[in-house]
């Protein structure tokens, strides 16, 4: 999967005069955006491919590595930035975890390294006859 896009700041620049009555300018450049992940589903391995026998909990992961970078396209807005972020995914029925490192692809990103978890509920599943259903449907 991938996105691409350009970030447009409502100003060009913002300027901030300190105690001493000194001025100082920040220029805010248009960013180019860019971000792509690559990940392969073991559940999908194991059901379509070859049965490799991976058992609970190894069959239902999706190891990933996404990508994320930004380029600064005009006032002087520097390099390149942006992090690289292995992890895995485990996914089951009515919900998701995942877990993937944060690392810094060059001493130039504003990131340190670290970590970030998340946990998703898949809301339409866990109640499949309210919030599940078609909002619409053909009636005879």
């Amino acid at each position: 999967t991938g996105t691409a896009g350009v970030a447009i700041p409502t100003r060009s620049s913002t300027t901030t005069v300190d105690e001493t009555g000194t001025e100082t300018t920040e220029r805010h450049p248009n960013v180019l955006q860019l971000g792509f992940s690559l990940q392969y589903s073991l559940t999908y391995l194991q059901s379509f491919v070859k049965d490799v026998g991976l058992s609970e909990p190894f069959n239902r992961m999706i190891p990933l590595v996404e990508v994320s970078l930004e380029k600064p396209l005009d006032r002087g807005g520097g390099p390149t930035v942006g992090t690289i972020n292995p992890g895995v995914l485990w996914a089951g029925r009515t919900m998701q975890f995942g877990i993937e490192a944060i690392i810094p692809m060059n001493d130039r990103t504003p990131v340190r390294r670290g970590w970030i978890a998340q946990i998703h509920f898949f809301v339409d599943d866990l109640f499949p006859s309210s919030i599940g259903e078609p909002m619409y449907r053909d009636r005879p």
